[in-house]
């Protein structure tokens, strides 16, 4: 694959299929960040080496801080403040953040606890998409819910319903919708059919709801580059409200996966509160993406079956 189309092929991933915006190559910087918290750190080394991954990303940094800035035009007016309740998470909210191109720290810093069979996954899809220009198609690719992690790193406004039994939370990009109902954290029955977006459940912990999610129909792409979540890990995501001068949701994402982590680890974003996105914008994505020549028009390749 020539460079250009290596280049429109991951352009297509993330504007029209729904592969996350980058970081800053080589700092991982990102807008809004809680103090003291990081996203996760741009990729270094793998297959390739270090210098060629960061020239590899650098011509999307510009182009995904433009995608930044568009989806997160100043209010026209003023906006109407959330409820006072700080346990009403409902309405609509949006990334204030770039998205990591691939995540490799915690939100504190520190590498993250990749087992040998992790980095195996991760040096193969670095390898096909900067040595070979040819990625493998993930759930994005083929128009499936590709699990949480992704959706939330999405440039995109969600919206939150809510009430005191149950949330749903409903993604512009790609209208995929999960939701928990909230109570007891192990009530419920667990592991029936396995789902795209997992079985959720949902309880309070103070002002924060903690949701619980396994039971993975397929492993999920946490990032664009390929970290990997099994269908037998357990994902946490706890969600409050926080207001240091504007009023944000922050989540954050606990992964626990022994087959590809050797211990928990979590990081951390944070979401405006923009009730003015409310009405979403029509998403086709079986036209863009789903073709049945789309491993060809997008220059995709099939992964093998043990990254599962």
């Amino acid at each position: 694959m020539t460079q250009q189309r290596f280049y429109a092929s991951i352009l297509v991933a993330s504007l029209l299929i729904g592969a996350p915006a980058l970081v800053e190559a080589q700092t991982g910087a990102v807008a809004g960040n809680p103090a003291g918290a990081q996203v996760g750190g741009a990729a270094a080394g793998g297959p390739a080496g270090s210098n060629r991954l960061v020239a590899d990303r650098a011509p999307f940094v510009a182009l995904m801080t433009k995608l930044l800035r568009e989806n997160n035009p100043p209010p026209l007016d003023q906006l109407p403040p959330p409820p006072r309740d700080p346990k009403i998470l409902q309405g609509t909210w949006i990334a204030d953040q770039l998205t990591a191109l691939r995540v490799v720290t915690d939100m504190y810093g520190n590498p993250l606890p990749l087992t040998p069979k992790g980095q195996q996954v991760i040096d193969r899809r670095e390898q096909a998409n900067y040595v070979q220009h040819k990625p493998y198609a993930n759930a994005g690719g083929m128009c499936l819910p590709p699990g949480q992690p992704w959706q939330l790193g999405m440039i995109y406004p969600f919206h939150i319903f809510q009430n005191k039994n149950s949330l749903e939370i409903i993604f512009s990009e790609g209208h995929i919708v999960w939701g928990a109902p909230i109570g007891d954290a192990h009530s419920g029955e667990r592991h029936g059919a396995p789902q795209y977006m997992g079985d959720s459940r949902a309880h309070w912990d103070g002002n924060t709801l903690v949701i619980e999610t396994s039971n993975f129909k397929q492993p999920l792409w946490f990032d664009a580059d390929g970290t990997p979540i099994s269908r037998q890990a357990l994902l946490t995501f706890r969600l409050r409200r926080i207001d240091y001068g504007d009023p944000k949701l922050e989540i954050v994402t606990t992964v626990n996966d022994p087959v590809y982590f050797t211990k928990p680890w979590s990081i951390v974003r944070t979401y405006l509160w923009r009730p003015d996105f409310a009405l979403f914008k029509e998403f086709d994505c079986e036209k863009n993406a789903n073709a049945p020549d789309f491993l060809e028009r997008y220059g995709y390749q099939i992964e093998p079956e043990d990254a599962q």
